[in-house]
Parts: structure tokens; sequence; C-alpha cells
């Protein structure tokens, strides 16, 4: 039975390990729409992010399925217990992460035009490249059992923060210098929900390293305010 469950583990961390890259895949898209001047959404890059998040949702329902099966067919031990959890928690919120690849996509196409997006487009480029490392950094994490990785993640959730006020701020002062303020206000609105579901993959990203540490060291730091990893 335990080469069994070795398989049945092994087979998990290697779907878990697609899914990650696949998410990853869909943060480089969405990035690369927004930091284009042109506007609208290339048709062939919006076909590819919807094809990827249904493939993200499959590899949610097939991980989470595995897990469960784990549990009840081979009776995992203790620590493989926590990393089985720990990864059915990264599995929920690398699909929601896909969820908001989708959620900006959908702004994306509602723009009037880019013009407070381009305004803010440092920003927002360096927001959304910081939240691929943190999702990056926090599913190697787990996948190397490096808890160094997970602590920078959510070390930099605040940065995300920062960076998501600030441009918020730019995006208000603009509206002075635009003409047709309806549409100002309407652009405004579809820019804010553009960051703020950047923000909320930082957030996710923040989750999954979380889990990472619960899974390398057993201590669930969820809801403390601040935190100390030892060796």
């Amino acid at each position: 039975m335990s080469i069994k469950k070795d398989k049945a583990i092994d087979k998990i961390l290697s779907e878990f390990d697609e899914a990650s890259k696949l998410t990853l895949k869909q943060i480089e898209l969405l990035i690369k729409v927004i930091s284009t001047k042109d506007t609208g959404i290339p048709t062939d890059i919006l076909k590819q992010i919807k094809k990827n998040e249904k493939k993200l949702d499959v590899f949610e329902l097939k991980i989470s399925e595995k897990i469960i099966n784990v549990m009840v067919l081979y009776g995992p031990v203790a620590s493989e217990l926590r990393n089985l959890m720990a990864c059915y928690r990264m599995i929920i919120s690398l699909e929601r992460i896909g969820d908001l690849v989708i959620k900006a996509s959908d702004s994306l196409k509602k723009l009037n035009d880019k013009r407070l997006l381009l305004l803010n487009l440092e920003d927002i480029t360096k927001m959304s490249n910081l939240a691929f490392e943190m999702v990056s950094k926090a599913t190697l994490s787990f996948t190397n059992n490096e808890k160094e990785e997970a602590i920078w993640v959510i070390q930099n959730d605040l940065v995300v923060g920062k960076l998501n006020r600030h441009i918020t701020r730019n995006s208000i002062l603009a509206e002075e210098v635009i003409e047709e303020m309806q549409k100002a206000l309407a652009d405004y609105s579809e820019t804010r929900n553009i960051i703020s579901t950047i923000e909320r993959i930082a957030d996710h990203a923040t989750h999954i390293a979380e889990a990472s540490i619960f899974a390398s060291v057993g201590k669930d730091i969820r809801h403390k305010s601040g935190f100390s990893i030892k060796n």
C-alpha cells in the first residue's frame, strides 16, 4: 500500500506543479494585455486566457478529488496529511487567481479608452510583475520546501497594497483633466477593478505561501499580525 500511496501523492504534486505553471502563464498573458497601448484585447490572447481557465478548473476538481481519495484509501501519516491539506488550500487559491485573470480581462474589454490605464502603466506593470513573482515564489516554496520564499511573499503583500492605493489616488486626480467625465468615471471604475484584481492575486499568493509554511513546519500563521518562523 505504501508504494501505491507514494505514487498517488507524487501524481498530485506533479499535477499541482502543472497547475502552478498554467496559473503563472495566465498572469503573464494578463500583463501582456495590460501593457499594450492598443485599445481592446487581441482575440488570440483572449481565447488563450479562456482556454487556460477551463484547464485550471479541471485541475482543481481533479487534484481535490485525488487528495480526498488518498486520505480515505491510504491513511497518510501526519507529515503527508499536512502536505495534502496545504496542497488542497493552494489549488483553491490557484483556481481563484485564474478567475481573477478573467475578471481583469473583462474590465479591460469594457474600457472606453486606455488613458487612465496608460497614465499609471509604470506602477500597474510594477504591481503586476510583483504579483507574478509572489505567486511564483509561493508555489516554488511548497514544491522545493523552502519557507524563506514563502516568508518573502507574505512580507511583500503590503507593497502591493501600497501600489494599489497610489494608483487609485493618481486616477482620481486624473479625472479633472479628462473632458468626458461620464466616460472617465466608467474608465476609472474598470481601471480600479483591474488593479484591485491584481492585488487579490497577490493576496492568494500570500495564502499559498502560508499553506507552504504550514506544510513545511506545521505552523498555521493565518490571521496573525506578526509571525516568527524558527528553523
